[in-house]
């Protein structure tokens, strides 16, 4: 079957949920017929499309297709190398089905992928080549699956907690990294996935972010999350105490800076939601420092509640010698 991590960063995909909503198609997988998928397969393909033009070596390596089909394309349309293959696809006005409707909804009823259809899909997510054998590995798609036995009754016993308190709709608040006056909303979800399993959902400056582990220690509570289509995580820790009909959550993130490439601490408030999300509502707001009208009473509170810490983010260093340290507190 498709790795799950494959699986989720297609269905979970920005570009493919908006061309489903603007073509009045559901958004629930498990209802999709041929016609959806031949919907989505066509999608993926013009991504595919440009992206072979851009990097030809995926198709004079034959990364993106087998070399079989090439062979029966290069004698179909009286081709002599993988050059005049490219300058015929940049050429055609039709689309070229790197992956069909019938291949993709045969993946999602857990049909075998082939090596090429895997590198397709991979190429349509925009994963560098270096990270790809992480994602085709199924042992690698769900943390849950790496976790070790759960050898106690308190591991199991934190995960009903969770279950029993937790579940739910909630906006995390959080400072930008770049600490630009801005406050971002955003949509958090905890819920339990097909198989049972804890799960959290949210959108960092519109990448989508799903859990990998979530545990309950001690009155914190651990989420750890990583980015669906690239090669990033965001770590976390709510301060929960013994709270049984938790409102608000106070926590810090921790992750790696777009710009500067350093591990960052940012302040962190999650708070529930009467209302379950919808497609329309799991998205993404940004709240200027300033603003004052516009504002629900709920964003109201949470930009006051920032406003009034000294530092919402906290930045790290590079890495120097213990004399540029000394230097660096002295000139300070």
């Amino acid at each position: 079957m498709i790795p799950l991590k494959i699986r989720q960063a297609i269905q979970n995909h920005p570009e493919l949920t908006k061309a489903l909503a603007q073509a009045d198609l559901s958004t629930d997988w498990k209802k999709f017929n041929r016609t959806v998928f031949d919907f989505i397969a066509r999608h993926i393909s013009k991504v595919v499309t440009q992206r072979a033009l851009e990097s030809p070596q995926l198709v004079h390596e034959k990364i993106i297709i087998g070399k079989d089909q090439l062979q029966r394309l290069s004698e179909e349309k009286k081709l002599k190398s993988e050059d005049d293959f490219l300058q015929w696809l940049s050429a055609t006005k039709r689309t070229f089905h790197w992956i069909s409707g019938k291949t993709l909804q045969s993946y999602w009823q857990n049909g075998q992928p082939k090596e090429t259809k895997l590198n397709v899909l991979l190429v349509f997510l925009g994963i560098p080549q270096k990270s790809w054998d992480d994602w085709k590995m199924v042992k690698a798609s769900s943390s849950f699956l790496l976790s070790p036995p759960q050898k106690t009754s308190s591991r199991k016993g934190n995960q009903e907690l969770i279950r029993k308190y937790f579940l739910g709709s909630y906006f995390l608040y959080y400072s930008k990294s770049d600490l630009s006056p801005t406050l971002i909303k955003a949509p958090f979800t905890l819920a339990e996935d097909e198989q049972g399993n804890l799960v959290a959902e949210t959108i960092t400056e519109g990448h989508l972010y799903r859990s990998s582990l979530i545990e309950l220690r001690e009155g914190i509570l651990y989420i750890h999350c990583e980015n669906l289509v690239f090669n990033e995580k965001e770590n976390h820790i709510f301060n929960v105490g013994n709270e049984t009909n938790p409102e608000v959550l106070f926590g810090i993130s921790n992750t790696i800076s777009v710009k500067s490439k350093l591990a960052i601490g940012i302040r962190n408030v999650l708070i529930r939601q009467k209302k379950p999300f919808t497609t329309e509502t799991f998205a993404e707001k940004e709240i200027n420092f300033a603003e004052k009208n516009n504002l629900s009473d709920e964003e109201a509170t949470a930009l006051a509640y920032f406003r009034m810490q000294k530092t919402n983010v906290i930045s790290a260093h590079h890495c120097c010698s213990l004399e540029v340290l000394k230097k660096e507190i002295i000139r300070k």
